[in-house]
């Protein structure tokens, strides 16, 4: 089986968690020699796409495109441009439109994936990844991302979704495709290593992520603001035009020297962050599911997490605990970050718990799962779409 993935939308050291997604599958997919593996990435990237996946196995192809919003220039033109202007339909089937007049040549492939579902998928057999649905949601809609959304759901042999809220969401949004959509989950995307020793600082708070507005710093950050004896590391892409609204606020005196935004930082540095983590504090407005809570899981740190929908349903997914609070008020944020310091074991010990829960799933098992479904794809959709064992037996009642 000919396998090309469209990578082209990923730069990286900007694309937060899709980016450390599609790193774990394509290694996973990689070590499967059931099917040829090419890879489209973003030209000048590919040395650092190299760097993370240093698989003999990848044909890699590199794709000029315009228009981009992850370096300087498209970081400024997106601090100045209207939210509204830049979610428009049109704007984003222009930029569409010409990203896909200046995309590889065909590759004659038997299907091709599209890691993620905010990239419109072209012609032929393809396979879309769809992480969340927050741009159709009333809070957070964008006419534009929702229309590229809605296209490649109807025209993908098969609809891979990865985590349970979103798989729900799907399954209600798109009734027509059910027998096109499957629930796949993913492993903790930057585990704690093996034998890795922890040595925590006391009130020393982590949030590894991008700073898109529906991260929710502002809140964390007024919440900091009540919590004087606590410090705040936030490493992760430094998405504009929330970016420079967050650096303005951390240098103000009440916050100045204790709130920290570094921006990327390497593996090393990030797991360097969270063994000094005294605790990890996760005020996400809506997630497909929280990549940093699996992390924290996995350190055996205690979780503070807002109270929104996705969150809640991955505290349930896993067994989880974690300190909850009102996804937009400080006063109830900062009341929770009290109650883990003052539990902090028995938040640890859940904590625990849940990664002991989630712990044997594999990137292998993982991409094992995807070629099951791109060869389901490529055979022309024999019979019903394959599901995962790791799903079922987690939840039977979520895939049922």
């Amino acid at each position: 089986m000919r396998v090309t993935v469209d990578a082209t939308p990923i730069r990286p050291g900007h694309a937060a968690g899709v980016e450390a997604f599609a790193y774990g599958l394509l290694a996973g997919m990689a070590a499967d020699d059931s099917c040829d593996l090419r890879v489209e990435v973003l030209r000048g990237t590919l040395d650092q796409w190299r760097g993370y996946l240093p698989a003999d196995r990848i044909d890699w192809t590199e794709v000029a495109q315009p228009l981009r919003s992850d370096n300087p220039a498209g970081q400024l033109l997106r601090r100045w441009t209207p939210t509204r202007v830049r979610n428009s339909v049109a704007v984003r089937r222009t930029v569409n439109l010409l990203r896909q007049r200046s995309g590889a040549p065909s590759s004659g492939a038997d299907v091709t994936l599209y890691p993620f579902h905010c990239a419109p998928a072209g012609s032929g057999r393809s396979v879309v990844v769809l992480h969340d649905l927050r741009h159709l949601h009333a809070d957070f809609h964008s006419p534009g991302y929702a229309a590229v959304v809605r296209e490649n759901v109807a025209r993908a042999a098969a609809v891979v979704v990865t985590w349970p809220h979103p798989y729900r969401q799907a399954l209600r949004l798109f009734p027509e495709a059910a027998q096109r959509i499957v629930l796949i989950p993913t492993p903790t995307f930057q585990p704690a290593p093996d034998r890795a020793a922890a040595h925590p600082e006391p009130g020393l708070l982590v949030y590894p992520s991008s700073t898109a507005t529906h991260k929710n710093h502002a809140t964390l950050l007024e919440a900091m603001a009540l919590l004087p004896e606590y410090r705040l590391v936030c490493p992760g892409p430094l998405v504009e035009p929330e970016a420079s609204r967050l650096l303005a606020r951390a240098a103000q005196p009440d916050l100045r020297g204790r709130v920290s935004f570094p921006g990327f930082v390497s593996l090393d540095e990030l797991h360097a962050l969270y063994a000094r983590a005294d605790a990890v504090v996760v005020p996400s407005l809506w997630e497909a599911a929280s990549g940093t809570m699996l992390e924290a899981f996995s350190w055996g740190l205690p979780v503070a997490c807002a109270d929104s929908e996705p969150l809640l349903a991955q505290l349930e997914f896993t067994g989880a605990q974690a300190a909850v609070f009102r996804a937009t008020d400080p006063s109830a944020l900062a009341d929770a970050v009290r109650r883990l310091s003052a539990d902090r074991e028995h938040y640890a010990a859940a904590s625990r718990r849940a990664d002991g829960r989630l712990a044997s799933r594999t990137w292998a098992a993982t991409g094992r799962d995807y070629l099951d479904v791109l060869r389901w794809a490529a055979d022309g959709q024999p019979g019903p779409v394959p599901r995962s064992a790791f799903a079922t037996a987690l939840d039977p009642e979520v895939v049922s």
